[in-house]
């Protein structure tokens, strides 16, 4: 299986956006930093889904073993009247719903022999979080993170390396 690298993770989570019936077609979006300062990104639909580029720790890697643990992020928004509170309310629950059928996705996946999933997802390492009112269009959402952990080989490729000529541990 491949490595949860940033491109996979984030196709990942945009085949997820695709099959659940819950998201218009154009609703997904990977999300940079300087958007949080000023406008939603233009021509999303709502509920949308917006994921954040995969962090990553490999703190829990031993000598004899590398674990490497991805941390993700995605964030379910939805577009509320300003001002109509029980609207805001219905829609936040909205999208905690949403985002707790991806997580019930992402266990699934993880049980899943040819998934690139398999055995790297566990529901406990997830939490979430309300968001809003955000951005100039004053957006409130649920912010999804947790964790896929596995083990990477992380040997090293003697064709990468000029000073390198043999096969290395």
């Amino acid at each position: 299986m491949p490595e949860l690298t940033h491109k996979i993770t984030v196709d990942f989570f945009d085949n997820i956006n695709k099959q659940l019936k819950d998201f218009p077609e154009k609703s997904f979006f990977r999300m940079d930093l300087e958007e949080l300062f000023g406008a939603f990104r233009s021509g999303i639909n709502f509920p949308a889904m917006s994921v954040e580029s995969p962090e990553g720790d490999a703190s829990k890697s031993l000598p004899e073993n590398s674990l490497i643990g991805r941390f993700f992020a995605f964030t379910i928004w939805q577009r509320p009247q300003k001002g109509n509170f029980d609207q805001q309310n219905q829609m936040l629950d909205e999208c905690e719903r949403i985002g707790l059928k991806v997580i019930a996705r992402l266990r699934y996946e993880s049980n899943r022999p040819d998934s690139i999933l398999y055995n790297k997802f566990k529901a406990s390492s997830v939490t979430w979080k309300q968001y809003g009112p955000v951005f100039n269009e004053q957006l409130y959402g649920y912010r999804f993170q947790g964790t896929f952990e596995g083990n990477e080989t992380l040997k090293v490729n003697p064709e990468d390396w000029k000073d390198l000529t043999n096969n290395c541990p």
